[in-house]
């Protein structure tokens, strides 16, 4: 997918901006069980090399669900979902597309003052709606890091590990 270098830099800006907004928890000291939610639809356009060797425009909105809890000890818990959901249109055939992914964390321990490093794998799925063509969906498998180092820096990286064509 040659439009994958700006989808995974767009969830590697998506992903800083989740844990961002987590970390904010540690400056303004909340009391236990004390929570701040964040609920955000984000619209999206993006282009993307489909299986049938076809280029697909793709429209959607991806919806974020966070909420930040602080328990007595300091640690911060983080928990969200994340769907996304687009529709996409051949630029040649006209075909329709549909692009789906679902990430849910229930839970994420954050504690303040100590480096850590959070691996997690998810996949989108861009399927060509209508004729059942063989190998005419992509799954992509991503694999998400979040680094926190002690000073509450936070870098991500995102990396495709794999397209399939199913």
């Amino acid at each position: 997918m040659k439009s994958s270098q700006s989808r995974v830099r767009w969830y590697q800006k998506l992903l800083v901006l989740v844990v961002i907004l987590a970390l904010t928890c540690w400056v303004h000291p909340a009391s236990v069980s004390a929570a701040t939610e964040y609920n955000e639809k984000i619209s999206f356009t993006d282009d993307f090399d489909g299986c049938l060797g076809e280029r697909i425009t793709v429209d959607g909105i991806q919806h974020i669900v966070g909420r930040f809890t602080r328990d007595a000890t300091g640690k911060l818990h983080f928990g969200f979902s994340r769907n996304t959901r687009g529709k996409g249109i051949g630029q040649v055939t006209g075909d329709t597309y549909l692009l789906l992914d679902t990430v849910s964390r229930t839970s994420l321990e954050i504690t303040p003052g100590e480096p850590q490093v959070y691996t997690e794998g998810y996949r989108s799925i861009l399927m060509h709606h209508g004729e059942a063509l063989p190998n005419d969906d992509a799954v992509i498998h991503f694999l998400s890091r979040l680094t926190v180092n002690a000073n509450g820096e936070v870098t991500a990286s995102i990396e495709i590990q794999k397209v399939e064509c199913r």
